[in-house]
């Protein structure tokens, strides 16, 4: 049976309007719905046109979709991105702002993923830098797809590596020999250059830093495998684990450790973003991995393009922590 129906709601027709747009008959599109009708070649070509997608995605069946981080798939009920790479569906939870749910693609029902309308082509990337979600945004502003998911850069790593993702926003001191163990063929970007450290609230009191690093006092973390917490963990005095909750992400961080008063694991554009005060510990290089297979793909051009772009650099540099020299080139 055909994904006709499921499309055509999606795109908002009934089947009489999509028979119109199609140049068919609405007995037609009924019979084809109900799997009683497999239409010829240049019918099936026409319905995919008249609904804006590719004759294959109409006939062949939906993938399952899966969560880009972590292979699952997602919870009923779930309001989520979805993505497209190659052949797999993929989701991310759609964030949730002050004001409200901020952009989303679809729901997880009873029978798998309902998206809201057609979902166009568009990147999907994983990593824990902030600027992604706003390549996200300036993608769907030009009328593609675009799903920024948060992870650490050892997740967005495996996420490459088995096919969820475009590509992964990695960072460190030692980018170069994380690249050569990935299995994959990468073409490596520059993305940016800043201080990984401790966050803290502005009337935090005098030697917060020593007391965070004497690893006996809570501090805001990130999981394990994301670059800052490796940094942070080789410059606490102590064996044991931390306490303090883990986050996902670096303006989480910065964020809860403001309202909590507890320092935070972060980078230094996070933290400023949080109006906190920021104590760095080491310096990484941001890179943007990108699985070769996806060089010369429109979706990967047009990111590319946009990472170069002054509108989002500046965008970025007006946060502040951000060095963005060679944003954009590629290194390997």
């Amino acid at each position: 049976m055909s994904n006709l129906r499921r499309f055509r709601e999606a795109a908002g027709l009934t089947q009489v309007g999509l028979a119109e747009r199609a140049g068919v008959s609405r007995q037609l599109i009924g019979a084809v719905e109900a799997g009683r009708n497999l239409p010829r070649v240049d019918t099936a070509i026409a319905l995919a046109a008249a609904l804006d997608i590719e004759v294959s995605r109409l006939f062949a069946p939906e993938a399952t979709a899966v969560d880009v981080v972590t292979g699952a798939v997602p919870r009923a009920g779930s309001v989520v991105l979805v993505g497209r790479v190659g052949d797999a569906v993929v989701t991310s939870p759609a964030r949730v702002g002050p004001d409200g749910w901020d952009v989303a693609d679809g729901l997880i029902g009873p029978d798998g993923l309902d998206p809201f309308e057609s979902i166009p082509a568009g990147l999907v990337v994983a990593g824990c830098e902030p600027g992604l979600e706003l390549l996200e945004r300036i993608l769907r502003e030009h009328g593609m797809g675009g799903v920024a998911a948060t992870a650490s850069s050892a997740a967005a790593i495996e996420a490459l590596v088995v096919g969820r993702v475009h590509a992964a926003v990695v960072h460190g001191t030692n980018v170069d020999e994380r690249a050569a163990s990935v299995e994959v063929a990468l073409a490596r970007f520059t993305m940016a250059r800043w201080r990984v450290g401790l966050a803290a609230s502005q009337d935090a009191p005098a030697g917060w830093v020593d007391r965070a690093l004497s690893g006996r006092e809570p501090v805001v973390q990130r999981e394990d495998g994301a670059g800052v917490q490796r940094a942070f963990e080789a410059r606490v005095r102590r064996a044991e684990r931390v306490p303090g909750p883990r986050v996902a992400s670096h303006f989480e961080a910065a964020r809860r450790g403001v309202l909590t008063g507890m320092p935070a694991v972060t980078i230094e554009p996070a933290a400023l973003a949080a109006g906190a005060f920021f104590h760095a510990i080491e310096t990484h290089d941001a890179e943007l991995w990108v699985d070769k297979r996806w060089i010369g793909d429109q979706v990967v051009g047009t990111a590319l393009d946009v990472v170069s772009s002054r509108r989002f650099q500046r965008r970025l540099l007006a946060i502040g922590g951000y060095d963005l020299s060679g944003c954009g080139n590629r290194v390997a």
